[in-house]
């Protein structure tokens, strides 16, 4: 975080693959930004585009003065975008929103009105969803999963879209880990956290840069990052599945002293092959997921690295 500054409202925007939205997304910010105060400042974060999404920003930031931009050095993943746009914030509040105009900047002062009753952090609660089938349900069933397995109750209908106090982005700025989730964070940080329930509008980015393969990505590192309930998992699954073996042991070797097997090393090879092959192969592969993740910690590499700046 910079220092503290006279600025009231930052509005930081990860950018990737935006040039159909950002023209729009600039010139509704700024109207919206215009009745609430003349401190404001808008931090739009290129994650590397490879379309006109750059030169958009600069254009603008060259024509408004409350407009500036970040251009990372590569494509690291819209989360470590927020945290460049975070770190560079000086807001007294900070609104974090996405570029396809799904968010719509109409609902900022809803959100701070909120907020200005003693809560500081409003995140925005999206009815009427304009997104795909699947990308409802994919998130369904990920936000379920992940309060089961983590303990931390996300509501799907709640993305990044939302308004925090200066203290909440310094206490999330601190967490520097290589993994980056920004709703999971947000609800690890605590402080007074309220909802507010906004419209949702449809994307107009033709291509969304979120497939099914990168939010199962985002989903499993998200998952390993905030709960070790995988691990302690497989030690159960193990034990399950080694008095299974147990019992069908035991069984195998009744039916072999009976007279009823007659083939050789078969008990043996049943027993060890199916059950002892496929617990290790599994719980192998659960520890090495961990191991990997530590190892990408370890590293202490930056969480970004920023190209240019206009």
């Amino acid at each position: 975080m910079t220092k503290e500054s006279n600025t009231y409202l930052s509005v930081v925007v990860p950018v990737y693959q935006s040039d159909n939205s950002l023209e729009a997304l600039i010139t509704r910010l700024r109207l919206v930004l215009a009745g609430i105060s003349t401190e404001v400042e808008l931090i739009l974060v290129d994650d590397h585009s490879s379309d006109r999404s750059w030169e958009l920003i600069c254009a603008a930031a060259e024509t408004f003065p409350d407009v500036s931009g970040i251009r990372l050095s590569r494509n690291f993943g819209q989360h470590h975008a927020i945290a460049a746009g975070l770190d560079a914030a000086r807001g007294k509040w900070t609104v974090v929103m996405d570029a396809d105009l799904q968010d719509l900047p109409e609902e900022i002062p809803h959100l701070l009105s909120k907020a200005r009753h003693g809560y500081d952090v409003v995140m925005a609660r999206r009815t009427n969803r304009k997104d795909e089938h699947w990308k409802i349900a994919f998130s369904a069933i990920f936000y379920r999963f992940f309060r089961y397995m983590t303990g931390t109750r996300l509501d799907p209908a709640v993305g990044n879209f939302g308004i925090y106090h200066r203290k909440v982005i310094r206490a999330i700025s601190e967490m520097r880990e290589a993994i980056r989730y920004f709703p999971a964070q947000v609800q690890w940080v605590g402080f007074r956290q309220g909802y507010y329930n906004v419209a949702h509008g449809k994307s107009a980015v033709l291509q969304s840069g979120y497939g099914f393969r990168s939010r199962f990505h985002l989903g499993l590192n998200a998952l390993l990052a905030y709960s070790d309930k995988p691990l302690r998992l497989t030690i159960k699954l193990g034990f399950f599945i080694a008095s299974i073996g147990f019992i069908f042991a035991l069984v195998t070797l009744i039916r072999y002293f009976s007279g009823l097997i007659v083939i050789p090393g078969y008990a043996s090879l049943i027993v060890s092959l199916w059950v002892l092959s496929g617990l290790v192969l599994m719980t192998m592969g659960m520890v090495g997921l961990y191991v990997g993740k530590t190892f990408e910690g370890v590293k202490n590499r930056p969480l970004y690295i920023i190209d240019q700046k206009t």
